[in-house]
């Protein structure tokens, strides 16, 4: 299971969501960045859907170093997001949380 998940939106536009490996005053490390990306849905068209793609395609590196100049603002996924990593890169699927009072 990937820790410390963070969303990082850049000045570009792009948010990432990426496992978060130091961070110093300058710049964040991060591995196996995913762009977050907003598709429409087959279901409705009004109601998009959020998909993962890959980001530097074609980098065959795993970990990079982002300049904070570059950086708008970080924050946690929700727990959604972070279980849809997990599963591409942990391995671990947590289960969904129920909604069940007992």
């Amino acid at each position: 299971m990937a820790a410390n998940l963070k969303l990082i939106r850049l000045i570009s536009g792009e948010e990432l969501m990426s496992e978060v490996l130091n961070e110093t005053d300058t710049t964040i490390e991060i591995k196996n960045p995913v762009r977050v990306v907003l598709m429409p849905s087959k279901t409705d068209p009004k109601t998009p859907t959020v998909g993962f793609a890959p980001w530097f395609d074609f980098s065959e590196q795993k970990e990079f170093t982002l300049h904070k100049a570059h950086v708008i603002v970080t924050s946690k996924p929700v727990q959604e997001f972070i279980n849809q990593y997990n599963s591409m890169f942990g391995g671990i699927i947590a289960p969904p949380s129920s909604k069940l009072i007992v």
